[in-house]
């Protein structure tokens, strides 16, 4: 039965909450889609500050986090 999964993105100062989430069967599941997500996003985000830090955090449906991913170009 899939799990909802959320990829909050943070750099330190800011926090960017995903409120709609994603369905993954797993944890590795939803970490793969996470980093396909990251690949989509990482140009954006470091194209306004390439020294800014934002990292992608992937929680379960109990907001316990389950890895914490680098968004790099």
């Amino acid at each position: 039965m899939p799990e909802r999964f959320y990829f909050d993105i943070e750099n330190g100062k800011e926090s960017i909450r995903d409120a709609e989430g994603v369905e993954a069967d797993s944890a590795e599941e939803a970490v793969a889609e996470a980093r396909s997500v990251i690949r989509e996003m990482a140009d954006e985000l470091t194209a306004a500050d390439p020294d800014e830090a934002w990292t992608l955090i992937v929680k379960d449906e109990a907001g316990a986090v389950l890895r914490r991913l680098p968004i790099k170009t």
